[in-house]
């Protein structure tokens, strides 16, 4: 019998991915409450809160930005080179944010998936 040299296997990606995603969604709530007076504990916290948060976001808007560059091109063949029409699908695509901030967790900044 063959056996697999692989530890855990998808099942535990799923469970480790799910236990971050928890974990980064309890941060958040809880950092999202902070006042403007707080604490280095809390500072912190709402810190290692944006950068959980920001290891979920930033491969989806990195997913996201990809498929919209992809898109931007096909757009550009669609259009026989009309490069006007292109870049403002890539535009909207790659602009935005693409990291999760202590402000946006406070909810002092807007987080902007998408570019305008």
């Amino acid at each position: 019998m063959k056996q697999s040299l692989e530890v855990g296997g998808r099942g535990a990606l799923a469970r480790r991915t799910a236990a971050i995603l928890v974990l980064a969604l309890t941060l958040f709530a809880t950092s999202a409450r902070a006042t403007r007076d707080e604490s280095l504990a809390t500072e912190g916290g709402t810190g290692a809160g944006a950068l959980i948060a920001t290891l979920v976001y930033a491969p989806l808007k990195l997913a996201y930005s990809s498929g919209g560059m992809v898109l931007a091109g096909l757009t550009w063949l669609w259009t026989w080179g009309d490069n006007d029409v292109a870049a403002t699908v890539a535009r909207a695509a790659t602009g935005g944010d693409y990291v999760i901030t202590p402000s946006h967790l406070r909810r002092e900044a807007d987080l902007d998936f998408e570019g305008s």
